[in-house]
């Protein structure tokens, strides 16, 4: 029996998103691919996980049984490649940084300046993810180094808070309050908040709930797949729903969309995360420049 870690991370993506389409766009793959890897480990288990009866992927009991298995293998799972990779790499091999949004706008293009600057012949490749998404691309091995807020990896990596910055309202440029200095969440009773869904950052998502539950708000939730500043932001712009947004992005928001500091401020963490027994000198000086520049910001 031979199961793959690609296997399993398939599994708990489609588990996770109750949709094959869905967990192909999280993982940056075709539907087919999903699929075919997802008959592929049935077939190598004797067993199926998902019923496929329904219009809605459901876990099957077995499936069920196994997706925390599957989970716990993934969380503990660093390969002896890559393990090998970093104690035995090339002094001048290449740092991996995966960015949220909001990091690789405000943060990214110094620390690559500034790296370049002072890390002469030390290639840093940048690598977009999606919020939430810095943990996952630090524990699969694709990244080195993540930055992004409230990033969840194991106890074998560390986490480090390295920027505080200010929640702004995103609201439509043609709302009452688009002229407003500052702005009460009270006065938003009658819009829906716009979030990602809960799963992809937990901890950011019941954050951004409980700034508005000390505000006096019990907003209406309306979940959207791609983040705020995607293909949902026409529901900001046109008056269907505000946002809370950290102080970067606030600065790069779309037409027909207007960001206002809140009355009572509120802040959100900036956190960059790497392996806590990491070998290489040059990923630890990275990790120091990066605090550098985000205390500088």
């Amino acid at each position: 029996m031979n199961i793959t870690m690609r296997q399993a991370e398939f599994f708990v993506a489609v588990a996770g998103t109750g949709h094959f389409g869905r967990a192909a766009d999280e993982l940056f793959v075709s539907q087919p691919v999903v699929s075919q890897e997802i008959r592929r480990l049935e077939r190598n288990l004797g067993l199926s996980l998902f019923d496929r009866s329904t219009r809605s992927v459901v876990l099957t009991a077995a499936g069920e049984t196994l997706l925390p298995l599957a989970r716990a293998l993934l969380e503990a799972g660093e390969s002896l490649t890559d393990v090998a990779a970093r104690l035995t790499g090339p002094v001048n091999s290449g740092i991996r940084l995966a960015a949220t949004p909001s990091a690789m706008n405000a943060l990214v293009p110094d620390i690559l300046r500034v790296a370049e600057e002072t890390m002469p012949g030390v290639a840093v490749e940048e690598l977009a993810v999606e919020t939430g998404e810095a943990g996952a691309a630090l524990t699969s091995g694709r990244a080195d180094i993540g930055i992004g807020r409230y990033i969840d990896v194991p106890a074998r990596f560390r986490t480090e808070i390295i920027r505080w910055e200010p929640v702004y309202v995103a609201l439509s440029s043609d709302h009452p309050l688009a002229s407003a200095r500052g702005i009460r969440l009270a006065d938003l009773a009658d819009v829906p908040l716009l979030l990602w869904p809960r799963e992809r950052n937990p901890e950011y998502y019941d954050r951004l709930l409980e700034i508005c539950a000390q505000a006096s708000l019990e907003p209406l939730v309306l979940v959207s797949r791609p983040r705020i500043v995607g293909a949902r932001s026409y529901l900001i712009s046109e008056g269907r729903a505000f946002g809370l947004v950290p102080e970067s992005t606030a600065n790069l928001v779309l037409p027909g969309i207007t960001t206002i500091p809140l009355v009572e401020p509120q802040l959100l963490p900036m956190s960059v995360a790497w392996l806590a027994d990491e070998p290489r000198q040059q990923v630890l000086a990275l990790v120091e420049l990066v605090r550098r520049v985000a205390g500088q910001a």
